[in-house]
């Protein structure tokens, strides 16, 4: 099968862990993959220069993206299936990429795992999403709004590679570490959630709270012995190797319903307990009390975390059934099927 990945972006998280991790293990099966990636990407951002020089540089981005997709999808008829990462552009009104790409081939796939449908590009997606051949959402909250406007619907959820995603052989010496690992986005909505909580422990526990993210969030949280670790992609999996319990707080609010849980995903691939807000589809990743704890108010934290920092059996068993149920149903192993499936009934509608 000949098959065109649209990942939007080479270092996004969404475009990794949705497309990017995927090409490998496809081109083993036999399949020609080719990635395209438009320029500049979707992580592309104005300089911080004077209100006019940025206006500028955006609309001379929103230029540049809309040629450079026509350039890389002039031959877009010759492949198998199309499957992309959100809209091809970011910017909302540029709606007609769409409608031109669909016309050269149907065989599209349109992915995507957050809210995005919330605020302005809701009524972007309106107009575009009945094209696709098939939606693959990250999770039921996703589906349901995707099935508002397109019938061809199959789940897909937020996978990793259980292959690089292993539990540490030994444990670091040290105290017991509780952490969180996120986006700088992220950070500002979660970590405010845990500073009270992280605050009571510090005060009955030997603890250290790790902060994993792509900046500094720079916590003055008295009386907790801080440490941030810098996130890269080639030590992501180091960073999350550290923890001895993983964190997910989310408020219940719409957007974070659309979560697809990558965090506490991430925790259980590598044997970490993760302990979360079970928040949209964090209720059925995590089961409570086999693989992880959900924790509805700052007391389920306290006494949850309590209960773990105080057993050390449990926090070693809690782990093992963790990266146990991230190899059966969060790994690219177990997506990889479910995949295919998708491309050869879109593939197969069109014959």
């Amino acid at each position: 099968m000949n098959i065109l990945f649209l990942p939007g972006s080479t270092t996004s998280p969404s475009a990794r862990f949705r497309l990017h991790q995927f090409v490998p293990h496809l081109r083993q099966m036999g399949h020609d993959v080719t990635v395209r990636v438009i320029q500049p990407d979707r992580m592309w951002s104005p300089v911080k220069t004077p209100r006019w020089q940025r206006l500028l540089q955006t609309r001379g981005a929103m230029v540049q993206r809309v040629a450079s997709t026509m350039l890389m999808l002039r031959d877009a008829a010759d492949f198998d299936v199309i499957m992309m990462n959100r809209d091809i552009v970011p910017e909302v009104r540029v709606t007609l990429l769409e409608p031109w790409l669909a016309r050269r081939n149907p065989r599209l796939i349109f992915d995507f795992d957050d809210a995005i449908h919330l605020g302005e590009r809701g009524k972007k997606l309106a107009q575009i999403l009945p094209l696709y051949a098939h939606i693959t959402p990250g999770n039921p909250f996703l589906a349901e709004y995707a099935q508002t406007l397109n019938p061809n619907i199959t789940i897909l959820p937020t996978v990793v590679d259980t292959d690089a995603y292993f539990a540490a052989p030994d444990r670091q010496p040290g105290p017991l570490r509780i952490g969180w690992s996120g986006s700088s986005y992220s950070a500002q909505y979660g970590l405010p959630i845990l500073e009270p909580i992280i605050k009571q422990l510090a005060q009955r526990f030997e603890i250290e709270f790790i902060a994993i993210s792509n900046t500094d969030p720079h916590l003055h949280w008295e009386g907790v012995n801080l440490r941030y670790i810098p996130w890269t992609e080639a030590t992501e999996v180091a960073g999350l190797q550290t923890l001895d319990i993983g964190l997910m707080p989310l408020n219940d609010e719409p957007f974070e319903r659309g979560k697809c849980g990558l965090k506490a995903i991430q925790y259980m691939a590598v044997g970490v307990t993760p302990v979360v807000s079970p928040v949209g589809v964090n209720s059925e990743i995590v089961v409570h009390g086999e693989t992880g704890y959900h924790c509805h108010t700052d007391q389920d934290w306290i006494d949850t975390l309590t209960a773990l920092l105080q057993d050390a059996a449990l926090r070693q068993r809690m782990g093992q059934a963790a990266r146990m149920r991230a190899e059966a149903h969060y790994s690219i192993r177990s997506l990889l099927p479910r995949m295919m499936q998708v491309f050869e009934t879109v593939t197969g509608r069109e014959r």
